[in-house]
């Protein structure tokens, strides 16, 4: 695992979902049973989280995080969790900032 590869894959990624994605953020850790990951957090633009748009743009926003951060080529599990960029504003939480 490279942290610097996937840093710069979550930029690449970051760019690439610019119109949807406020900001990609991540976390190396170990999951419940042990296994190295990565955790994401995913600000949405409102847009992009509003309910008809939802299930598509996650997978593909998921999609692409995995295939610019090669996390099944350098063993990480990857885990997402998304937000919208209101209910950020919202909960104010530093580690979704």
């Amino acid at each position: 695992m490279n942290q610097r590869s996937i840093a710069a894959g979550v930029e690449r990624a970051a760019r690439a979902l610019a119109a949807e994605v406020v900001r990609i953020g991540y976390d190396i850790g170990t999951d419940w049973i042990g296994n190295t990951s990565i955790f994401f957090t995913i600000i949405l633009t409102d847009e992009a989280s509003r309910p008809e748009n939802l299930r598509e743009v996650t997978q593909r926003v998921s999609h692409r995080i995995m295939t610019e951060t090669r996390t099944d080529q350098s063993g990480l599990q990857a885990y997402f969790s998304f937000r919208s960029q209101s209910e950020q504003a919202k909960l104010r939480e530093p580690a979704w900032a």
